[in-house]
């Protein structure tokens, strides 16, 4: 049973990274508009952080659908989900329009129900996270 739901996690994170990464890869230089708006990044070159964020995103994908990688990849996407979560949080109550630059249905999400999602996606990398400590 435990893996089955750890298979069932493995899809829905991939899932979730893969179509990110790909929506922002399509239309990159909105992505990397809708980043430079940020008043949470505008310390950053978009010309190194667009790049690693894409990069980040394809790699859990690859460590979570290995074995042997797949403890990794559930850190990672705890950790990336986690950092994203708090930064939503802080754009929605300290700052007003603000674009998200997640791309597709995910940036037509209101800020409150984004939040909520990462926060389910980031419980859900923590669950298999743990399931896959215990094998």
């Amino acid at each position: 049973m435990k893996k089955h739901i750890i298979t069932v996690i493995v899809v829905l994170i991939s899932m979730l990274f893969t179509y990110a990464a790909i929506f922002k890869a399509m239309d990159y230089s909105l992505f990397m508009s809708d980043m430079s708006k940020s008043p949470l990044l505008v310390k950053y070159d978009m010309n190194l952080l667009a790049p690693v964020v894409l990069g980040t995103e394809f790699l859990i994908v690859i460590l979570l659908n290995f074995t042997a990688t797949r403890k990794t990849g559930f850190f990672l996407s705890f950790f990336v989900m986690a950092m994203f979560s708090l930064y939503l949080s802080t754009l929605y109550f300290f700052f007003t329009n603000i674009p998200c630059s997640c791309g597709g249905i995910l940036g037509k999400m209101p800020y409150p129900v984004h939040i909520v999602f990462n926060i389910g996606f980031t419980v859900l990398s923590g669950v298999g996270a743990l399931l896959s400590n215990k094998s």
